[in-house]
């Protein structure tokens, strides 16, 4: 108890403390960006493909697990990628997938990034339903797992089947995983297919504790961290249509730094984002700084451009990035890191389900949310609520200190 208030009371010091630099730091001659800009760019980093380090690794990894299971009949037939909590490890393999040009077997998804049924009771049924019309399947008590396979069945492994996102087909409640057990146990029994699976790191562990995953699903693969210049090659189309060029007198250093622009600056946003992409765009997107003369002498913000764009009755500007820097992180209360704690395991979740997954009625749990999304930990996203990315690190920490068991990433 005494070592809580103590802990606490540190967490608020600091948070007054951060909050007072960051007000020093704004002014600079440069703000950061009003709402309406953020929007606009938020929404075209949402436009990005997966970083292609992201897409070449899962594309290798599955070629080499394919090529094993199509030539020895004993050889694993899936493989499962693991990511951050706040990584969209769906679009990463969804992304991964749909862009293969010449794929090792025809890919089936008949789960595409599931959305849970409003009844959480029924989330078992719409997996069933979802794998059912798929002709190859056959019903899971056909077939003995430890029977002989026929030699001649490798000419018939040639089917992939894409499950993007694990999280999504399961409740942190009483029998919320059978859904998990159903396709486990149909994914082993039929290895005539290859099945390819998502899933956060601390859903993996969860689910693995409770219905033993990894020894049915023994491959497992985690995403690579992205370093700096991942970053900068992933960002860089959109950084050169609204990031300003350096002037004039900086030419040199600019010049000097071809080829690795601005090192420091990826290097630093690697570091603090962990080398995960919803991180590190967040990161850069908190970054950006728009000129204060510019915004003071702009009576509509939405006269305002963005350089690369074209409306001739607009005037265009540039923005300016400066050093990145995670979000001030404030004091939790007990039932913030229930709550928190609970959209990690399970990814994006409505209300309804975050508040089943507690064992609360929806109600109890709202004034709670609305706190927790004025002050940014968590945000709304497809109807849903997820953490916000850039508390990612401090969160874990956090939680990892008041013994909440915490994903292995």
């Amino acid at each position: 108890m005494i070592n809580s208030a103590v802990q606490s009371l540190k967490q608020y010091l600091q948070f007054r403390f951060q909050k007072a630099t960051t007000v020093i730091e704004a002014s600079d001659g440069l703000v950061e960006l009003p709402d309406l800009l953020k929007t606009q760019i938020a929404q075209k980093l949402e436009a990005l493909p997966s970083p292609q380090p992201y897409q070449a690794t899962v594309q290798t990894e599955i070629s080499a697990a394919i090529e094993a299971w199509q030539q020895n009949l004993d050889a694993p037939n899936s493989l499962v990628f693991l990511g951050s909590p706040v990584e969209p490890i769906g679009t990463i393999l969804n992304d991964s997938l749909r862009q293969w040009v010449d794929p090792p077997a025809s890919i089936i998804t008949p789960l595409p990034c599931l959305t849970r049924p409003l009844d959480p009771w029924q989330l078992k049924y719409q997996v069933e339903n979802a794998l059912r019309p798929y002709a190859q399947i056959d019903p899971p008590d056909s077939r003995d797992p430890d029977q002989q396979p026929d030699p001649d069945a490798l000419d018939n492994r040639k089917t992939l089947i894409l499950v993007p996102c694990l999280e999504q087909c399961f409740l942190r409640c009483i029998g919320g995983w059978e859904s998990i057990e159903y396709l486990r146990d149909v994914a082993i029994r039929h290895r005539n297919c290859f099945w390819v699976m998502g899933c956060n790191h601390w859903a993996w562990d969860f689910l693995d504790f409770v219905c033993q995953v990894s020894a049915y699903f023994s491959e497992v693969k985690p995403l690579p961290e992205l370093d700096g210049d991942m970053l900068k090659e992933w960002l860089d189309p959109l950084v050169k249509t609204i990031v300003a060029t350096p002037p004039e007198e900086d030419n040199h250093q600019s010049q000097h730094q071809e080829g690795g622009d601005r090192p420091e600056y990826w290097d630093t946003l690697a570091r603090k984002s962990l080398g995960v992409s919803s991180i590190a765009k967040s990161l850069w997107l908190r970054s950006l700084r728009l000129e204060t003369d510019i915004l003071e002498a702009t009576e509509d913000l939405r006269e305002l451009e963005l350089l690369g764009e074209h409306d001739d009755q607009k005037e265009p500007i540039a923005l300016h990035e400066v050093r990145p820097s995670l979000p001030i992180f404030p004091p939790l209360s007990g039932d913030d890191r229930y709550l928190m704690h609970s959209l990690l395991i399970h990814g994006q979740m409505t209300r309804s389900h975050l508040a089943f997954s507690l064992g609360q009625e929806e109600g109890q749990i709202q004034s709670e949310i609305q706190a927790l999304l004025r002050q940014g930990l968590i945000e709304r996203a497809n109807g849903g609520l997820t953490v916000e990315a850039t508390h990612y690190s401090k969160l874990k920490t956090e939680l990892n200190n008041n013994n909440f068991f915490v994903g292995d990433d």
